[in-house]
């Protein structure tokens, strides 16, 4: 009876190690599962950077033979070069507001409100598909004095341009990846940039665009 006893102890005491195993085992998988999955969704819904470029770093002015021009407009455009490298989102860059300054004008000084030379909105947003590149082409038309200082329309009839000038983009980038989307809003920053009459040197390189957070410190 004693020896039956001990065997059904040790029975026991195996079991319950057994038991005791099976239990952490079932634990760690089902930790390492739910962490996978955390990972997963984190990296789903991560925004991913768009890339942004302006062609030759230049903003390009059509010829003024006279002032005021004629119509009283003035003809810009210019090219952004747009690329996703993520492989699994579709990038979107839309409501996006330019805004041109004068980089050369000291923020100190009495002419600092006469820093921007232009803010308006681009027409449509920037659709880029995965690890592809995108050209955008931005034509515009604004009105001397009310969309654009007198001082920068003297210097594009003489032909001095401005060749200090900095892009400003800001607007909401989403990220879509298959149901889900995330969206954040994004400043970049273009420098330096030049704005000149006539298309100039379009194999010249093009300039980068940072984001906020990593423009360099003079933008």
């Amino acid at each position: 009876m004693a020896e039956q006893g001990n065997k059904t102890t040790s029975w026991w005491r195996r079991f319950r190690w057994l038991y005791a195993v099976r239990c952490t085992l079932a634990c760690v998988v089902t930790m390492v599962a739910v962490a996978v999955i955390v990972r997963a969704v984190v990296v789903m819904l991560r925004p991913e950077k768009l890339q942004l470029k302006l062609a030759a770093g230049r903003v390009a002015a059509n010829y003024i033979p006279s002032l005021p021009p004629p119509g009283n407009e003035v003809w810009l455009k210019f090219v952004l070069r747009a690329y996703n490298p993520s492989g699994r989102a579709t990038l979107e860059y839309a409501n996006v507001t330019v805004r041109l300054t004068d980089a050369s004008s000291s923020s100190s000084s009495a002419e600092a409100p006469t820093a921007r030379i232009a803010e308006f909105d681009l027409p449509k947003p920037i659709d880029v598909m995965q690890k592809t590149l995108s050209e955008v082409l931005v034509p515009l038309s604004l009105v001397p004095k009310e969309d654009l200082p007198m001082r920068y329309v003297r210097a594009l009839y003489e032909g001095r341009g401005v060749a200090d000038a900095e892009m400003e983009l800001r607007g909401i980038l989403s990220t879509h990846v298959a149901m889900s989307t995330t969206s954040v809003l994004t400043t970049y920053y273009c420098w330096p940039v030049t704005i000149a009459v006539g298309p100039g040197d379009y194999a010249a390189a093009d300039v980068a665009c940072f984001d906020k957070l990593d423009a360099p410190a003079h933008v």
